[in-house]
């Protein structure tokens, strides 16, 4: 999605980089991938966006990315409607129909996706991940590493805090703490289940 972005950007993309180098010489969407140690060593001031989903992988690409002394680059689609009084950070994604009201505030690495609405005033931390279709109501709060499911919607003024995931079409309508889960209508914290040994 990263790449067509930039497409519809007129920017050219000459490939993907991957730390799995047993996909270089490969090919996704008729670009070349190569091997990111590699490609990274030897392209000192070139201009890098960020397409992983998962929130703290793709910090962590940006801050090799920043390392090799090469740019993050924001991909930000056409047909997204953004406030001039939006602020955006560095290596955002974002897609397609998602709008971006007056004086919200988007941290770097954030994703805002496909149909997602940043209300006025809403802050997005860094390296959150806005689902499709979901809603931030004015003034609203989410947290660093945070993601917000598919048609979730966090009612004005209410907080979520960093490293939570609210799931598919929650309605968030009183602050959650840092760390927590929660679901539902309207979204209750829920115990994370226990990972296997």
């Amino acid at each position: 999605m990263v790449a067509e972005i930039l497409g519809a950007m007129d920017l050219r993309v000459e490939g993907f980089i991957d730390d799995d180098s047993r996909l270089s010489g490969s090919s996704v969407l008729s670009l070349p991938v190569f091997a990111a140690s590699q490609w990274l060593r030897t392209h000192s001031g070139a201009s890098v966006a960020l397409g992983i989903g998962d929130n703290l992988a793709r910090e962590q690409a940006a801050l090799r990315v920043k390392q090799h002394d090469c740019r993050l680059t924001a991909a930000i689609h056409p047909a997204a409607v953004v406030a001039k009084s939006a602020r955006i950070g560095e290596a955002v994604a974002i897609m397609a129909a998602a709008v971006l009201n007056a004086d919200c505030n988007i941290g770097e690495g954030a994703i805002v996706n496909t149909g997602a609405i940043v209300e006025h005033d809403v802050r997005i931390g860094q390296y959150a991940h806005l689902s499709p279709n979901c809603a931030t109501g004015g003034g609203a709060f989410v947290g660093d590493y945070s993601h917000i499911g598919m048609g979730a919607s966090v009612l004005p003024l209410k907080r979520v805090g960093a490293n939570c995931v609210i799931g598919a079409g929650a309605i968030v309508i009183d602050d959650i703490a840092d760390g927590q889960t929660a679901y539902g209508v309207p979204a209750k914290v829920r115990l994370r289940e226990q990972e296997s040994p």
